[in-house]
Formats: C-alpha cells, structure tokens, sequence
C-alpha cells in the first residue's frame, strides 16, 4: 500500500494528541520502521496491517475511529485538485462521479484485491473490497468507512456509511454509503 493513508493517520493522531500513546503500542523495530515513512511510498501490507492492529490497540470507540477516517481522508484529499473538487459541486458532480473511479483509486494506493461498486437508488450504494488484507482489523474496517464517507461528502451535503458485515470476512469489506 502506498504510505500516504499511514502518514496522514500519524499526522491525525499527533492532532489529536495520541501520538505518545499510538507509539506505545508499536514495538522498538516497528516503531522505527513507522516513524520513518515518508508519504508516497509502497509499503509492505504486513507494515500496514501491524499499523492498523496497533491503532485497533488504542481502544477507540467505533465514532472516535470513524472520525479519526474521515480527518485522514480529509488530509489526503487535501491537495491542488481540493479546490476543483469543492468547484465541481456547482456543476453537479456527484458521489457517483466518485464512485465512478473507485478502481483507479484503488490501484493508486493499494496493490492487489478489487472493488466493486453496486447502485442501489439515486443515492445509495455498496462499496464491496475483496481480497484486502487489513480486513481482519476492526480498526481499519470502521476507518475506512470514515475515510468513504468523508470522500463522498466532498460531491454532496451530507454522506453516510454503514458496515455491512453480514457481507465481511477476513479478506473482505462492504459498506452501504448514501448521501443527501
């Protein structure tokens, strides 16, 4: 996976003041190893699914975690195109739009597994993602449905995400995501 989504949650908890206390939960190799990433790089995913375990560690409550998600999208999406994503509200892009290049993003920051997107109504879809190691990890499940919903609220007013996990396994996520 590319480093970035790593940095950027490092960056929120500093933020939030749980820096010293994300540390703890890292042992000395891992902590070095982490502390060093620099945004943009591939990564091993066994790195990424240790950082995620080591974030499940803190003992978040399930709307702490999807808010830490959403700041992380938040700071990833934060870039020169922000401005034409806030531009592009006016001339009627919509999550769809998004949602549209869920693959192409995917295989920007992920190598291996897929997605795949359902419509089921004007404004409601299931986004599934198989073959996603960190699936295995509470924390980066409900993180992750931070990060879509902060991403679908960049084309809307308001987005929602809901887990399906009747749809979830060790090496798979689905979430339910509307939007008004």
């Amino acid at each position: 996976m590319r480093s970035t989504l790593i940095v950027s949650a490092i960056q929120t908890f500093r933020a939030r003041g749980l820096h010293a206390q994300y540390l703890e939960t890292l042992g000395p190799d891992l902590r070095e190893r982490i502390v060093s990433l620099i945004a943009g790089q591939w990564i091993p995913v066994e790195l990424a699914i240790e950082h995620y375990r080591a974030a499940d560690g803190l003992g978040f409550d399930p709307a702490t975690i999807d808010a830490i998600g959403g700041e992380v999208a938040d700071r990833v999406s934060k870039s020169s195109l922000s401005v034409m994503v806030k531009m592009s509200k006016s001339v009627g892009v919509t999550p769809w739009t998004a949602l549209a290049n869920a693959h192409r993003l995917n295989d920007i920051n992920w190598r291996g597994g897929d997605v795949r997107v359902w419509k089921l109504g004007p404004k409601e879809a299931r986004f599934d993602w198989v073959g996603q190691p960190c699936a295995r990890v509470p924390y980066f499940v409900i993180s992750f449905g931070g990060f879509l919903r902060a991403l679908a609220s960049l084309f809307c007013t308001k987005a929602y995400t809901r887990v399906q996990s009747d749809r979830c396994s060790p090496t798979s996520i689905s979430y339910r995501l509307s939007w008004a």
